[in-house]
């Protein structure tokens, strides 16, 4: 997952673009399964945050996932 600076998220916001992601423009997924569908495709390319980020959501048991320590751990072997 790329970071957009606070800047950028600012001009953004100025522009009126709050339902868009600053960086690539496409809209912000709505809702945990929309969520975790964009993170997953981002985690089956290698994306290293994403599987990190999965990790953390599979440890804390949000966005609709079940809590899994286990799981979490080996995500973040593996990022």
């Amino acid at each position: 997952m790329k970071r957009v600076c606070d800047g950028c998220r600012l001009a953004a916001h100025l522009r009126g673009m709050n339902d868009r992601c600053a960086f690539c423009r496409t809209t912000r997924p709505c809702g945990d399964a929309s969520v975790l569908a964009m993170i997953q495709k981002r985690v089956n390319k290698g994306n290293v945050e994403a599987i990190y980020f999965l990790g953390e959501i599979s440890y804390q048991g949000t966005h609709g996932l079940a809590k899994d320590v286990s799981r979490a751990i080996e995500l973040w072997t593996e990022a």
